[in-house]
């Protein structure tokens, strides 16, 4: 493929309310009960912009790092992902994988902490492949793109990864995603967006989040058959069901229950999950009125997700938050997932 016009892609990230990690595979499949995870698209875009190149050069930047580096053609990034020379790996394997003949200009930006567990790498790679594809004219779905956004970070991370990370960025909305044995199902829950968003709040810990590493050490326990990881998996998936059910009712105090819930059980997953900082936040909102707190992603860090007991409740907590060492965090909820647009030249 060739670029025929500069492209702007955006996509959201994702905040997961239950199930996370049951869609890492093969935990998915081998639970032995329906593994679902629930999660919904969270207003901080990440965004792709896509150039030609007048010299067939492969430029490729990242605004948040402040790297960038220039190949002279395909066969220069070829031989320095070969040779582990690539400092943007993420964006030279995406490159790789939108298989493109002709130079490029990537740049991409994302407005979140690093590490945060809101699954920024994967909407990157979601806004990334959908910009590469529409700037050489070519349509691709979010169907296609979700399994070549996991194989791309799989291999860069050298770990198993999860799917539910995609489709939020990929398709909006708040999503139920059911792994069954030769499928994928995805459940769009009719939910008040708004709604479900003034009672809850997001918190970045300050400590970096390291989802690979977790995310095999749980895997890894799981086969091995270790009772503690086991049966918080299982825990875990049901009461990933009845958030499904209790938004699919839009019955958010059942929904809200269920997710302090799962929080609970994760919290017994795996060591590492928790950090005494997460603990920390928790008893300060807790303290402020909240119902209580969710950890983001794969723990060990990053973003925690509040849930309130209704929206009044909103001002004590966000004093709280305030007055610790926190970094607040906007929550909105969008319908829409990527947006593709054209580009001045």
């Amino acid at each position: 493929m060739m670029i025929v016009e500069a492209v702007l892609a955006r996509a959201p990230v994702r905040i997961d309310l239950a199930g996370g990690t049951l869609d890492i595979w093969p935990i998915n499949l081998a639970l032995g009960r329906p593994a679902v995870t629930v999660n919904a698209a969270l207003d901080l875009p990440v965004e792709a912009r896509v150039r030609p190149t007048a010299d067939g050069s492969i430029r490729l930047a990242s605004r948040d790092l402040g790297q960038e580096v220039t190949y002279a053609d395909r066969s220069a990034l070829e031989l320095a992902l070969a040779e582990g020379r690539c400092p943007l790996a993420l964006l030279g394997l995406a490159a790789r994988a939108a298989d493109l003949d002709e130079g490029f200009a990537l740049e991409t930006h994302s407005p979140l902490p690093a590490g945060s567990g809101l699954g920024g790498s994967s909407a990157l790679l979601g806004a990334v492949l959908g910009a590469l594809h529409a700037a050489a004219g070519r349509d691709i779905a979010p169907h296609e793109i979700q399994p070549l956004a996991q194989d791309v970070e799989t291999a860069l991370l050298g770990t198993p990864t999860g799917y539910q990370d995609y489709f939020p960025p990929l398709l909006g909305g708040c999503l139920a995603l059911e792994r069954r044995i030769g499928d994928l199902v995805v459940d769009r829950l009719p939910v008040d967006l708004d709604a479900l968003a003034a009672r809850l709040r997001l918190a970045y810990t300050g400590e970096p989040h390291v989802s690979g590493i977790t995310n095999w050490g749980v895997v890894r326990a799981y086969l091995e058959g270790e009772a503690t990881t086991v049966n918080a998996l299982q825990a875990i998936a049901g009461h990933a069901a009845r958030v499904r059910a209790a938004l699919a009712e839009d019955d958010l105090d059942a929904a809200f229950e269920a997710i302090l819930a799962d929080g609970n059980a994760r919290r017994t997953m795996a060591p590492g999950v928790s950090t005494p900082g997460i603990e920390a936040l928790d008893e300060a909102v807790r303290g402020a009125g909240a119902l209580g707190s969710k950890i983001c992603g794969a723990g060990g860090g990053g973003c925690v997700l509040i849930l309130l007991p209704n929206a009044e409740a909103g001002p004590a907590v966000d004093e709280a938050l305030a007055a610790g060492p926190w970094q607040p965090l906007p929550v909105g909820l969008v319908e829409a997932g990527l947006v593709v647009e054209p580009l001045a030249n």
